[in-house]
This record gives C-alpha cells, structure tokens and sequence, in this order.
C-alpha cells in the first residue's frame, strides 16, 4: 500500500495539530490570495456560523473549506503541499489574528499550539511550524504572522520593498486583523471554536509526486480555481524525474512569472499555443497546448527553448526596451507602434521575430517594419478576427523554416486588397470610424515629425477644424455655403487634426483665427503636433485648403505603408 492515494475529512483543529507539519515546496506559485479572497473566506465562515448561541456549537452546520492536496509518507508528518497553498496560508493568518485579539490566555494558547508547536521533551518532537511557506517567504511570515506577537509588527512593514507574496501577507493578515477586531469579544471566541471544531477540509494524500501530479491535473480540470499556467507548470515540472533539476526550473518559471506579472505570463502561454497550432482555439488553451504541444514529455525544451526565450521576448516587446550595442530607437519605436495595434493578434509572430534575430537588429528591424506595416494595414483596413487569425497563422508557418530574412519579409507583404480597404477607410468619413481615427492621425504627425516613436501624448483627441455646426452669419459659412459640400468634407482626414487635451466644446465654433489662438496652439503658441501645426499655418479654411490637404496626407500615409 505505499503507493496507496487515500482521501479523509479532517477538521481544521486536527489539521493544525501533529498529524501534519505542512511544507509549501519551491516549484509552487508564491502566495497569491488578495485582500477580497481572505475577505470571502471570513465572510463566508462568519455567515456558515450564523447566531448560534455558545451552548449550542455543535448544532452549527458544518462548513467546508475544500480540499488540498499533499505528498506525504506513512507516520511521516511532513507533507508537501501541491494543492492548498493559500487556503492553508490564509487560515493561519485568520488563526493568528484570532490569537491576537482573543483575550482568554488559554483560548491563545491553545491558538498559538495551531501555528507553532513548542518543544515537547516527553513527545520527543521538536518545536515546529505547522505550516511552513516557500523559501522566499518563509522568515517573512513567521517574522510577521506565525510567530507570538508577530501581527504588532505589520505597521512597520514597508510595502514597497517587499515582494508581491510579501505584500499579500500583509494586507491579508491587516485585513483579517480587523474583521476580528469588529467582533464582539463573546463571538470572536465563538468563531474560533467554529473554525477550529466545526470546519473541515478534505485532504488527499499520496506518497508521490508523479501521482500527486496527476490528482492535482484531475481536480483542476473539474473546476478548481487555478489558471492554465499554473497546471501547465505542474505537468512541466511532474515531467523532470530529478528533485533538484523540479527545483531549479520551479525557481526560474517563478522569478519570469513574477518579472512578467500573472497576467501577461497566462497571456504567454496562450501566446505560444498559437505560435505552434496556428489556429483559433478550439477546446482550450490548456487542453491544446497538452494534447498538440506535448510539453510534459519534453519539459526541458519545454522549457529552455519555449517558455523562457518567449518570455524574455515578451518582456522586450510589452516595454519597448530591446538593447543592443547600436541605435535601439527604430526597433523600439515599432514596438511602441505595434502596442498601439487595438488587437494583439501580432504578438506571437513578434514573439518569434524578436527570438529569432535578436542578436541580429538589422534584420531585427527589417522583420518588425514588416510586421508592424501589416499589422497597421489589417487594423485599419478593419480585417475581422478569423482573417487576422489566419494571416497570422501563414506567417508563423513561414517562420518556422529557419532564419530566412527574406522569406519571413515576403509572407508578411501586404496584399493589393490590404492596402486598397486600409486607403478606403482613411480617404472615407475618418472621423466616424473611431477604432482607428486616433491611430491613423499619429501615424501622420509622425512621418511628418520624421519621428521613430509616436507622440509622447498618451491619449490625444481628433479634433475638427471646420465646425459640426458652424453658426449662422459665421465666416465659416461663408467659406462653405453649400452644405452637401460641407457636409462630404466634414468627418475627412483634411478636416481633422490632434489636440493633447478636448477644448470646451462652444470653443469649436468660434472663427478660424480665433479658434487657432484659443483653441488649437498649445502654450507659447506652438502645438506638440505637426499636424496641428499645418493648420495653423493656414490663412483660411475653405473647401480648396482642406481638398489640398486630404491628398497631400493620404500621400504620405501611404508613402510609410509603401515599405
């Protein structure tokens, strides 16, 4: 039976006592449970718990934590935590926050015993933690937590030099504190004794990894809240047979989470799902990347040629701080372009792009003006998701031929459809199409600038010159007496220009020389937009400027998708 899986409902009580000495190994996720998740937790234990007067305890129905997952051996108490990490976490907090502010020196004892076991010379067992966190964490949360007194430290705790886990320890362990504190002394005992007593979780237990692993798989795919990433990690890592080697990796899967931040590293692996099925989802992420990628049979790969080249990639594309020993700013200035693309349908070629020739920037910088003139054309040109999707897909099916500059060039070259519906949508009524309005603008004051990088404005405004609703006896209707003139020109690229802020709208319909002085020049009288600037260097208005206009901007907007 020492391979044997056994499955048995404990009480938080015996759960926190000698039967377990629980160990969050290396290769887990650090500690992520927010403020709301410990909240829930108290709230939901404080509902379960309900008026039920002290005498009457054991008729409270009972509540149920869940259950966790541990490798542990015979008599053995040490278990290793696979799954439960922060449910574990968080009610050692909850316990710790009970014995602070429970004023019965017994009740803390005894309190105290479900965090920290003293030494007991007649039972011939050490003092111990019941739950010890990763390497990373651990003084950290005994400094803090576990130990007596631990939570009068928390006010001195510095939240910025402290890591995201850290932090979380913290705000949970303040938050927690305080919903104890509202408590009435009577129901903060009762909600121990609650906790303690009628509290239970399901524990499965199992002497291996391997089919810890496997369990672990199994209840995430009924419905535990884990992300693909995390079971994704669980299935690489189960797949290395050394201890040292699941360790090691762990470590560095860890740090590039962390530096990447949770969300952008599941986007990741979504990513690389698509950079090898080229192909929209069909089941899940998760599902195809285990079923088509195979990652657990090949975790080394996996490992070093996937997910660690990617992510550095990935951090280089998401800041625009690719380096180099020559001049940086033309790659970068395309990824700040690329980040402006309002889908991200182009990151995993990028992703490829950028791991392929990053020791190379000429062609680096060849490869992404390709990529970021594509990527521009299709959003424009308002391609719908499936068309994106499978242009992207016959890229990286190109890409995955080799280091072939030209061939990766040439599959990313515009078709004559592509450049023809982009230059639909620019030289029709821009200023309705508001997806793209805002991009296309700065794309012009760029070229215009001659510059690499879009304007350091975050969120500038698309503005008309010649008014919605010019006035009656105003000089613009005297430059537009026709109104199905006015009224074709009106929403036109010629009509319109860039503001770093929106001006008070009566402003709009003031006359062209006033408007210039109040409401396009910037302080000092000079716009941070070239294309503003145009305009204020005209005379007048009329239907002639702003014709002249329209070409000359539709000419050299398609001059920077002429490659």
């Amino acid at each position: 039976m020492s391979g044997s899986i056994s499955g048995k409902e404990w009480g938080v009580g015996d759960l926190f006592g000698r039967e377990f000495v629980f160990q969050i190994p290396p290769y887990q996720r650090p500690y992520a449970w927010e403020v709301q998740q410990a909240g829930e937790l108290f709230d939901d234990l404080d509902t379960a718990l309900g008026e039920v007067s002290p005498a009457k305890l054991e008729q409270a129905p009972p509540y149920f934590l869940g259950s966790i997952v541990i490798i542990k051996s015979g008599g053995d108490a040490r278990a290793e935590v696979v799954d439960g990490q922060q449910r574990l976490t968080t009610l050692t907090i909850l316990l710790a926050a009970l014995r602070s502010e429970i004023e019965d020196p017994d009740v803390r004892s005894q309190l105290r015993d479900l965090i920290y076991e003293p030494e007991n010379r007649l039972r011939r067992t050490p003092a111990r933690y019941r739950l010890s966190l990763r390497e990373r964490d651990e003084e950290f949360f005994r400094k803090h937590i576990q130990n007596d007194g631990a939570l009068e430290t928390l006010d001195g705790v510095n939240e910025g030099q402290i890591s995201d886990s850290q932090r979380n320890l913290v705000r949970n362990a303040r938050a927690l504190r305080e919903r104890v504190q509202a408590l009435t002394p009577e129901r903060r005992v009762l909600l121990a004794q609650y906790l303690v007593a009628r509290s239970f979780l399901v524990v499965v237990s199992t002497p291996t990894f391997e089919s810890a692993y496997r369990i672990f798989s199994v209840l995430n795919d009924r419905g535990m809240d884990l992300s693909h990433a995390d079971v994704l990690k669980a299935d690489v890592l189960g797949g290395l047979a050394r201890e040292d080697e699941r360790e090691a990796y762990a470590a560095r899967w860890e740090e590039v989470e962390e530096d990447l931040g949770r969300d952008a590293f599941r986007d990741l692996i979504s990513y690389v799902r698509t950079i090898f099925v080229r192909k929209k989802v069909e089941k899940s992420v998760l599902a195809e990347v285990r079923e088509l990628i195979k990652p657990a049979s090949r975790p080394k790969w996996f490992l070093d040629e996937v997910i660690f080249p990617y992510a550095d990639a990935l951090d280089i594309i998401r800041s625009a701080s690719y380096q180099s020993t020559g001049d940086t700013s033309t790659i970068n200035g395309l990824l700040r372009w690329l980040e402006r693309i309002d889908n991200v349908d182009w990151v995993p070629p990028a992703l490829v792009l950028v791991s392929v020739w990053q020791a190379a920037p000429d062609e680096l910088t060849r490869a992404l003006s390709a990529l970021e003139r594509l990527a521009s054309l299709l959003m424009v040109g308002r391609a719908d998701v499936n068309e994106r999707i499978n242009r992207y897909a016959s890229l990286l099916e190109a890409l995955t031929t080799g280091k072939d500059i030209e061939a990766a060039c040439k599959a990313m070259e515009p078709t004559t459809d592509d450049l023809q519906r982009a230059r639909a949508i620019v030289d029709g009524d821009l200023y309705l199409n508001s997806r793209v309005r805002a991009y296309v603008l700065l794309r012009l004051d760029a070229a215009l600038a001659e510059s690499k990088v879009p304007n350091a404005q975050e969120s500038p405004t698309v503005e008309h010159v010649l008014p919605q609703t010019p006035p009656a006896g105003s000089e613009w209707l005297a430059w537009w007496p026709d109104d199905a003139v006015r009224q074709r020109w009106l929403h036109r690229l010629g009509n319109l220009l860039l503001l770093s802020r929106r001006k008070n709208a009566q402003a709009q319909n003031l006359e062209f020389e006033v408007k210039k002085a109040r409401y396009f020049s910037a302080k000092g009288g000079v716009s941070s937009f070239p294309l503003t600037t145009q305009v204020l260097q005209e005379k007048e208005w009329t239907p002639a400027v702003v014709e002249r206009r329209q070409a000359a901007l539709l000419a050299r907007l398609e001059a920077t998708w002429a490659g």
